[in-house]
This record gives C-alpha cells, structure tokens and sequence, in this order.
C-alpha cells in the first residue's frame, strides 16, 4: 500500500515534444526588431544623474538598476553579498529514495561543464561563462529584481547548450486558474507578452511577497533614504561653497571713487550716469580680485578694504555629522547589510564579529534560490532521459575565516564522518561529497560498513599502518583571532596546550626532583 502511494506522489512524466532548439525567452539585450544592428551603447553619463530628480521620473526597478551602479552604500553592499555568496557549489542526484546515485550524479558533472565550456568551434565567438559566474550574474538578478529567470536552451541536436540569463522585468504574469501562473515576456515592436509556455523556462523568489506574483527588490526600502541623502549633500556643497570656506570681503570707499570720478559725471542732474559709473568700477575691482590664485600678490590702493569673511572656524558653521549618522543608519537598515561590510564599523570586536556572523547567513540565503534554481533545471535534464530522481544543488556556506584556521575543525567533522562510514550510516558518494566537495575517484575502495577503523584501533602496539585520531578535546573552536577576541582568558587554552605548559614545566626541574615527583606518582 505504501509502495503504491510512494509511486503515485513521485511519479515523474517527462516532457514529450521535442524541446525547441535556440530557446523561447529574450535575453535583456535582444530587440528582434534591430536583429542586425548593433546595441545601442551606454552614454556613461551615470555621474551626472540625481536621484533626487530621477525619483519623480523613472519607477522603483530602473533606479535600482541605476543605484546598483552608482550609489556607494549600493554598490558596497551589492559587492558584499556578491563576495561572501561566492563559494563551491556541489552537484550530484538522487533516487526516489533519497539515495546518492554515482552514476547520474557524475552525467551532471558532465552537463555542468558542458553548460561551463564552448565545445563546438565551428560557430566562431561564442560569449560563454563559467557555471560560477553564470551563478554570480544570477545573484546579481536576485538583489536587483528579486527573482531570477532562465531557461535551459537546447541545441539542434537536443542536448543542452547553455543556460540564457532572462530579466524578470519584463515577465508578465496570467493566472487562468487558481495557482496556475504562465509567464509571457515584453518582447519590443510586439503588443501583446510573448508566451513562454516551457518546462525548460525556471523561475526562482527572494523573499516574494506571497500575495503578489510581481517581486520587488530587497533594496527598494533604499530608495528614498538615499534621495534624502543626495539632497542633504547637494545641500551642503551649497552651504559650503557660500559660507564653508574664508572669503574675501572687499569694501570700496565711495567717497575716494567719487573724488577721481570725471567732472561731467558730477554736474547735477546726471545722477544716474554717476552711479552707472561707479556701478563700472564695482565690477573691474571685482573681476580683478575674482582672477586672483592663492599664490599670487595682492596690491590694491586705499580706495578698497579687505579683510576676510569666516576666516577663524569655517568648519563650524554648521554640524551636519547628526544628519549623516541617521541617513546612514537608515541606508543601512534598509540595504539588509552590515556597518563593517560599508566600512563604518565603529564598535568593538564582539559587534564585529555577530555582524560578520549575519553578513555570511545573509549571503546563504542568497544561495538558496540559486539552488533550488539550478536544482529544478538539471532534474528537468535528469526526467528527459527517463530517469526517476532528482538533482540536488548545494553552495557551501559562506565563511570569512581562511581554511588554516578551520583545518582543526574539518579534520574532526572528517573524522566523524570516517566513523561514520566505517559503521556503514553513510556511503562511500556522500562521504567524499561532505569531506572533498567531489565524487569518488575511479577505483576507490568500497568502505561504507566495513568496520575499517574499529580494525585499526585493534591493531598491536607499535603497528603504525593505522591513522592517528584526533580527540575532540584538542580541537578548540576558538583557534581563530575573532574567537580568541570574544572569549574570555581562561578558556582560550586547549587540551593540548595545557599539556604543553605542563611537560614544559616538567622539564625545566632538576633530575632529582623529577625522579621524586615520578617515584610518588607510582607509589600506591
């Protein structure tokens, strides 16, 4: 009865038609109606845009698209998670059962670099990347759309030939019945969603609002906290441009100018001619001293007075460091990333440390619709070749300590395995993919539930064929700098360390006293 309904809930029924060779979706750049022209170049004026303005212009997906690129905190973040997201990935397939299979496991090997490399030259330049930056340029979609699309396209022999990159922007959504979306993409000179009705087209979410279909990105709460921000700023540049800096004040004596002023100006009734001359002269001095580098003489006669405007503390005109502190702390909240990773870490080693901890279990999160992603599109491959299972696609998780420090813990997760093994709880496949991110090597031995280690520790004394084990008490978890930081001074020493002081103090007694210490050890 159960066997029945385990074949019912999994029964898999592949794809019949023959999948389309070239793909049905558009990749962001790709307009069929200039097939043969080429794309439009950008005008790298990105400098010169406000987001102040812009933000009344263009909707919340094209500036993200802009800040992604142009906004520090943006960009900071962005490269943050890109960084931290950036580990192994581990592909291998499973059986109904949930069983390891080898040999599926090592055809997706195989896909993955068929779907990594150019493998047919006669085509001339083809634009092809690794699986890694595939997933990179995936992770990007992620934080600029809020999911990622993309289908597996097909060449005309029916084998899979890459993976096309599509912007979810411009998927648009039916529901004919409850739950059953389709997808249609905005294809340019087209009026109405082209459909993308394929097994082959996938989609992942980050973070979706269940109740809508459309995403948004984790980054639009930005948005107006950062225009605060670019107005606060162009504010100031203002502010400092009139008040920030010294300035030259320069008084002109009046009486002076009047005296050297020609006679005819100063007949009566020609007042206006005598201030339009005096109004002359008030532009020549300043036109004269507005020339002027710092590094230059200034002589001028007694008819001006200078003197200097703001010249003992400009920088206290006005405090603007309470402003910026609140729009970064709201930059910060709203962008979902840490003060160290944007570079204004201010406290101390345990807070850099708990962020640290939360930067690297933001970008495993990340991972995860990446993985289901990849995972969905390489069963889809599995189905059509008839078999009964599924990928599975795992990232390792991010981690900011280098391998050296971690090496005490991975030989003693290693070693846990090993016995494992030994015992026969797992297999030989899963062992190598936990311990060396790979498949077994040809010709490796077979020892899941051998008892190979219980033959080891039975072994006689002086038989050295056997591995050392390492005991669990020697491993600390504090062995790296953050960890011997955040903890306190009586518990940074391990097993073997202490065991080190001791044979040290030993060694520095007598022969006499060390023959004493040893005679009253063995004395019952």
């Amino acid at each position: 009865m159960a066997d029945n309904l385990a074949s019912k809930l999994l029964a898999i029924v592949p794809f019949k038609k023959k999948a389309r060779a070239g793909g049905t979706a558009n990749t962001p750049t790709y307009n069929p109606q200039n097939a043969d022209q080429v794309l439009t170049l950008p005008q790298y004026r990105d400098h010169q845009d406000d987001l102040f303005q812009d933000r009344l212009a263009d909707n919340s997906q094209s500036l993200i698209k802009k800040m992604m690129q142009n906004d520090p905190d943006m960009s900071g973040t962005v490269n943050g998670y890109l960084t931290l997201a950036d580990t192994q990935m581990i592909v291998y397939a499973e059986d109904l059962d949930g069983n390891v299979d080898e040999e599926k496991s090592r055809e997706l090997q195989q896909l993955v670099t068929k779907l990594s490399h150019q493998t047919d030259y006669t085509l001339g330049f083809q634009l092809r990347q690794g699986i890694y930056r595939q997933a990179e340029e995936l992770r990007y979609m992620l934080l600029m759309r809020g999911a990622i699309g993309g289908e597996l396209v097909f060449d005309k022999a029916g084998t899979p030939d890459h993976i096309r990159n599509v912007d979810m922007a411009g998927i648009r959504w039916v529901e004919k019945k409850p739950g059953d979306y389709k997808p249609g993409q905005v294809v340019p000179g087209v009026s109405d969603p082209v459909p993308i009705d394929t097994p082959a087209f996938m989609v992942a979410f980050y973070r979706r609002d269940p109740t809508a279909i459309y995403t948004v990105s984790p980054f639009v709460s930005a948005i107006n906290t950062i225009a605060a921000r670019q107005q606060v700023i162009n504010d100031l540049y203002r502010i400092m441009r009139a008040t920030g800096y010294p300035r030259i004040e320069i008084k002109v004596l009046e009486e002076i100018l009047t005296k050297n002023m020609p006679a005819t100006y100063r007949q009566p009734g020609r007042e206006q001619e005598k201030q339009d001359w005096l109004n002359a002269r008030y532009g020549e001095i300043q036109s004269a001293f507005d020339n002027i580098a710092v590094d230059q003489s200034l002589v001028h006669s007694d008819a001006v007075e200078l003197k200097m405007l703001n010249d003992k503390a400009p920088g206290t005109a006005l405090n603007i460091t309470p402003i910026i502190e609140v729009l970064n702390a709201q930059n910060q909240a709203a962008l979902k990333t840490m003060s160290t990773i944007l570079g204004r870490g201010s406290s101390g080693v345990n807070t850099g440390s708990v962020e640290a901890r939360l930067a690297a279990l933001y970008a495993d999160q990340l991972n995860e619709p990446l993985a289901d992603f990849y995972g969905r599109m390489f069963s889809f491959v599995l189905h059509q070749d008839g078999y009964q299972g599924f990928a599975r696609v795992e990232f390792d998780p991010a981690e900011l300590r280098p391998w050296t420090e971690l090496e005490p813990q991975l030989t003693l997760r290693s070693q846990r395995l090993r016995q494992d093994l030994s015992d026969g709880l797992i297999t030989d496949v899963e062992y190598h993919l936990w311990v060396y991110k790979r498949l077994p090597p040809p010709g490796a031995p077979q020892l899941s539930g051998t008892g190979f280690l219980s033959a080891i520790e039975s072994a006689p004394a002086g038989d050295t064929s056997g591995t050392t084990k390492a005991k669990p008490e020697d491993v600390s978890p504090k062995t790296d700098s953050v960890g011997r930081a955040s903890s306190p001074p009586r518990t940074r020493a391990t097993a073997a360390n202490r065991r080190q002081t001791r044979r040290l103090a030993m060694a520095s007694l007598t022969g006499q006293a060390y023959k004493m210490i040893e005679e009253q050890r063995t004395d019952p």
